[in-house]
């Protein structure tokens, strides 16, 4: 990826594996990942999501943007599981690619992304 996430970073993203249409990342969930409920907030699990995707579609020397994302929340996470997001291209066109990302925390599915990048 280009530069430095600083968001990433701010929620404590770590990233495993990163190739060519594909990423894997992770992140412990602390306190601050929680909503009022004591749950993983979406936004958290979103910006997981979202961030292997971007990694995905802008790895080496290309360059692209969400055009188009949708998520679906499958089951509740808390504050000290260990949340992985496995990004993997779908589709590559000319102009745009298609990416999905599972979120799972142990083998079990959290959350499914979606997500269409524009190529620049």
């Amino acid at each position: 990826m280009k530069g430095t996430d600083y968001f990433a970073d701010a929620l404590g993203i770590k990233e495993h594996e990163v190739k060519d249409g594909y990423a894997k990342v992770s992140m412990q969930i602390q306190k601050t990942h929680t909503n009022a409920l004591g749950f993983t907030h979406g936004g958290a699990i979103f910006s997981l999501a979202d961030y292997a995707f971007a990694l995905a579609c802008n790895y080496g020397d290309n360059v692209a943007v969400a055009v188009e994302v949708d998520i679906k929340f499958l089951r509740p996470t808390v504050e000290g599981d260990c949340l992985t997001a496995e990004a993997t291209r779908v589709s590559d066109g000319k102009t745009t690619g298609l990416y999905h990302v599972a979120v799972r925390k142990d083998d079990k599915l959290v959350a499914f992304f979606s997500g269409l990048a524009f190529k620049k």
